[in-house]
């Protein structure tokens, strides 16, 4: 087992370790956020018909030679073609048909003039300006062409894919299946959210803040409750979890002392330690065991510590699975609206408030930092990473922070 190890090393292990879960059919709805798991070939031109794109006349090219405002062309009126209709007449020579925008166009004609570039009766529509074969028109296949490859294995679907293949008729889509992470947190000092509180005992908050931050990222939170620091407890805990989980996560218990049982309870239920402690603040004392293809990581049991450390090596290890291939959080350049007086020997990660402004990022920093602070985290949307032995920083200094809410790298 690697023991201290830098932010760096816990993260390559980490990604080293973790493999992409396999292939799914669901809903279309339900496929929101997932990757692709393959290519989806146009079995079809779209649209299947040359349309309008707009609502105006079809003409003929042909008549509107010579038109100006001087000298307007005047055509007859003998059609009018609503969207998801079609005309049965043939333009001739001197015709015009009233179409409606996404409708198809009629025999004969190869222009669509817009209407408000028109003077309009119910039998005549009069031109002003000649018009080029194929102006306005959306030709067949603009879209799509039957054997493209309009989606490929890997994309991240969102409403326009959601799109997009229901155009394509796809009510179920085959996705990398979502993650399911199992929440267990330890400790004889925790209570549930609903109990009340009694000398000595506080609430299990983690578990409901770890949970919200697998959700938000796509994956599928169970939470596990509470177990008591009793090491028969927690490997019974494990165990079941690991019949289902792609993940588990664990908090408290990770530190030196005798009820700091989870590296003893991972190895109970044969996991292979990868790594303990990690050389950051908050969150050092992380550890990360291995179970055949499953991770069983063990977060701090304080709040920020727990909530960070799941940022910097959590979350980039669900995306992978979810066959994502961008999980680095985005870094940007602010300027620093307060000062931060600590110099450590430890690499650190402070919350921070960041906001853009006038072509600028800017960070303000909270006034409490511990990592017992849970409310110290509202409001947060960025972190500032320290290197060790780095600092003091004052007002108006310029850092580098990561967002918190922009998940990929920026190319």
């Amino acid at each position: 087992m690697r023991i201290n190890i830098t932010l760096e090393e816990a993260l390559e292990v980490l990604l080293k370790e973790s493999t992409i879960t396999e292939a799914v059919h669901v809903p279309l709805l339900d496929a929101q956020g997932s990757v692709l798991a393959e290519d989806i070939v146009s079995d079809m031109n779209m649209p299947p018909f040359k349309k309008s794109p707009l609502d105006g006349y079809a003409v003929r090219a042909e008549d509107t030679k010579g038109a100006s405002k001087d000298r307007p062309i005047i055509l007859k009126v003998i059609d009018f073609v609503p969207a998801g209709y079609i005309s049965d007449k043939q333009l001739g020579k001197g015709e015009a048909i009233r179409i409606m925008t996404g409708a198809k166009i009629p025999e004969g004609a190869d222009v669509v003039v817009r209407f408000e570039d028109t003077e309009y009766t119910e039998e005549t529509v009069t031109i002003y300006q000649a018009y080029s074969a194929g102006t306005n028109i959306v030709r067949i296949g603009e879209d799509m062409e039957k054997g493209d490859i309009v989606l490929q294995k890997g994309t991240v679907i969102d409403a326009p894919e959601i799109g997009i293949l229901a155009t394509l008729g796809k009510g179920y889509v085959e996705v990398c299946r979502k993650p399911r992470v199992a929440i267990l947190s330890t400790g004889d000092e925790l209570l549930d959210i609903q109990q009340p509180l009694i000398d000595g005992k506080i609430r299990n908050s983690n578990s409901y803040t770890i949970a919200a931050q697998i959700k938000k990222l796509g994956a599928k939170p169970l939470m596990l409750g509470i177990c008591s620091d009793d090491i028969e407890a927690i490997t019974g805990k494990l165990k079941s979890a690991l019949t289902w989980a792609d993940i588990v996560i664990t908090t408290g218990g990770v530190s030196v002392g005798d009820h700091d049982l989870a590296k003893e309870a991972f190895q109970e239920v044969g996991g292979e330690m990868l790594f303990w402690r990690v050389r950051m603040k908050p969150g050092t004392p992380i550890a990360v065991a291995k179970k055949e293809d499953k991770l069983i990581l063990g977060l701090s049991g304080n709040p920020a510590a727990a909530y960070i450390t799941f940022e910097q090596f959590v979350r980039p290890i669900i995306l992978k699975k979810m066959g994502r291939t961008k999980y680095q959080l985005m870094e940007v350049k602010s300027i620093l609206k307060s000062d931060f007086t600590k110099v450590s020997n430890q690499n650190r990660f402070v919350r921070g408030n960041t906001y853009y402004r006038d072509g600028k990022y800017y960070t303000k920093l909270p006034g409490k930092h511990s990592s017992g602070v849970l409310t110290s985290l509202s409001g947060i949307n960025s972190l500032f990473y320290i290197k060790a032995a780095t600092g003091p920083y004052k007002k108006g200094d310029e850092i580098t922070v990561q967002l918190l809410n922009h998940p990929e790298v920026l190319k």
